[in-house]
């Protein structure tokens, strides 16, 4: 096994982990950048539609004025402080960016923002990305970005899952990997987690196909506190004629709107200003029913694009228009067909303002943390926490490296088995599946204990596959787990809020407003609870509240 030894690793490849890679280096720290793909080309950020919100007008925003959009927007369960911490940050994410080499979208030199459904004022910029693909338009971002980060002298290190985080008595100081050709073992004087979610834990989503939940497995198996894994956004605009790409919702603050296969406005029956004003978990709601209730179109619903300006058509959108064009679509006249996939979570690890975990040397940022966005995340804010909280991540783990030696006790070693046979891919698609018809868009107490049961299931099939140690063996563990992870949680918040609805159970509980479900492994195994915002990273779980782990929980 390779040993290495750094000041900072990094675990990711996206907008986060560079960022975060970025500021420890400037900091004057060694950095060790490692990823499950190539870096910069692969994670989620590469396909975002690249439109990031921040508070780049302050004669007409305001610090209070975002933050307290992204509270609204989260139903309350988003942590105020954190909310706060990501309006103060993003006044500074273009000059930040720029000053790497990434371009935005500008009129007479001024930056162009738009209104995206959920903000109260235009706060929406977009990258400028001349030579880059529609479909992979977030290479305008990660880049430049990786280019600099090269430039620094950050080593990066491709291809390599992270298996276990290295714990010990002071924390978490470095991580184990395996390749297809060799394990690692990185030693380190902090960890940042910048990995991602776990989109593709579901058979119907827009991520890229390494989001496979692995972050929410290494931090419970480290111990680190979980929080809002039940909350996970889907996406109502994901293309599926004539494009299969991301669609943007900022189309519908320049006009374009939903119908159904009769050509009707449905959305106007869910919220009285349509589609300008309707959150995503509205849309995707309102999408289902139309798909599940008859009034569908190809598994989806039309989006139409007719009340686009020409302006907007050829000036933000021309990317679009001219993929849609290429593919003999006239979107003045024609509709497209989109539907629903399951695009961000909002859950993940605690966090607090400094990035810090409830585990000492644990810092996280982006998709993989929980409580900036409470139950819904606003448009544009995903690359806007990726960029902020990256930042704040790589300074707080440099800050600790600068008095944190390694532990020279740190007793996890790994060897990988052979690769298994074929038996794990109809597995991963059953367990793909399961999510999706269980812990879907619309979930109850039947469906989320029905999918509880086909996963132990499938845990057990798992157990007994040769190889289950091998590269695919290892990411499917980590799938298992956080699926069960997300299925308890679904199960144990018994209201609709935000992105989690509940048919048994359709409306909120005022009592569980501001009430987190926090989640980790305990000396008597998974431990359950809710807990208000903020909640000190050094507490442990109340008893009093946690629900007692059953023998498949621990």
């Amino acid at each position: 096994m390779e040993r290495l030894r750094t000041d900072v690793l990094v675990i990711g490849g996206g907008l986060a982990a560079l960022c975060a890679a970025l500021e420890a280096r400037l900091a004057g720290k060694e950095v060790v950048l490692a990823c499950k793909r190539k870096a910069g080309r692969s994670g989620n950020t590469v396909l975002a539609a690249c439109n990031i919100s921040g508070l780049f007008d302050q004669r007409n925003d305001s610090v209070e004025l975002f933050a307290r959009d992204i509270v609204r927007g989260g139903e309350g369960l988003s942590d105020p402080e954190l909310a706060r911490t990501l309006a103060e940050g993003s006044s500074v994410l273009v000059s930040f960016l720029e000053n790497f080499g990434v371009r935005f979208l500008r009129e007479g030199g001024k930056l162009v923002t738009k209104l995206n459904p959920g903000h109260s004022t235009p706060r929406t910029a977009t990258t400028l990305r001349p030579g880059i693909p529609v479909q992979t338009a977030g290479l305008s971002l990660t880049l430049p970005l990786l280019a600099a980060v090269r430039d620094l002298g950050v080593h990066v290190m491709e291809d390599l899952m992270a298996v276990d985080l290295l714990t010990g008595p002071e924390g978490v100081g470095g991580a184990l990997f395996a390749g297809r050709e060799a394990e690692v073992r990185i030693e380190s004087r902090s960890v940042v987690l910048a990995c991602g979610g776990g989109g593709r834990l579901f058979a119907n989503s827009n991520n890229t196909r390494e989001m496979t939940g692995d972050g929410i497995a290494l931090a419970y198996r480290a111990g680190a506190e979980l929080r809002d894994l039940e909350f996970i956004q889907f996406h109502p605009t994901m293309g599926i004629a004539p494009v299969p790409i991301i669609l943007p919702t900022t189309l519908f603050a320049d006009g374009a709107v939903l119908r159904n296969s009769r050509g009707e406005r449905f959305l106007l029956d869910e919220h009285s200003s349509g589609e300008i004003a309707a959150t995503r978990d509205v849309m995707s709601r309102a999408i289902w029913r139309e798909i599940t209730e008859g009034r569908g179109v190809d598994g989806g619903v039309h989006l139409d694009l007719s009340g686009i300006s020409s302006r907007a058509a050829s000036g933000r959108y021309g990317d679009l228009w001219n993929l849609l064009n290429r593919r003999g679509c006239r979107p003045e006249r024609d509709f497209l067909t989109v539907g629903i996939a399951v695009h961000f979570f909002m859950g993940g690890m605690t966090i607090d303002a400094d990035g810090a975990t409830t585990v000492p040397g644990l810092f996280g940022a982006g998709e993989v943390t929980g409580g900036v966005h409470g139950t819904n995340r606003l448009g544009g804010n995903a690359l806007a926490e990726a960029v902020v909280f990256g930042r704040i991540a790589g300074r707080s783990a440099a800050d600790r490296a600068k008095v944190f030696r390694p532990c020279e006790a740190l007793p996890q070693e790994f060897r990988r088995s052979p690769e298994p046979p074929q038996k794990l891919l109809p597995l991963r698609l059953e367990l793909k599946r399961l999510l999706w018809n269980h812990a879907g868009v619309i979930r109850s107490e039947h469906t989320v204990q029905t999918g509880l049961q086909r996963l132990e299931e499938l845990e057990k099939r798992f157990r007994q596959i040769e190889g289950f140690r091998s590269l695919q063996g290892l990411e499917t563990g980590n799938m298992l787990l956080a699926a069960r992870l997300i299925l308890l949680a679904a199960r144990n918040r018994t209201e609709s809020r935000g992105s989690h609805f509940r048919s048994d159970f359709p409306d909120p509980v005022e009592a569980l407003g501001k009430m987190s479900l926090r989640i980790r492994q305990g000396a008597d195994g998974l431990q359950i609870a809710f807990g208000q915002n903020p909640l000190s990273s050094s507490l442990p779980l109340p008893r009093s509240l946690a629900f007692a782990p059953s023998p498949s929980e621990g």
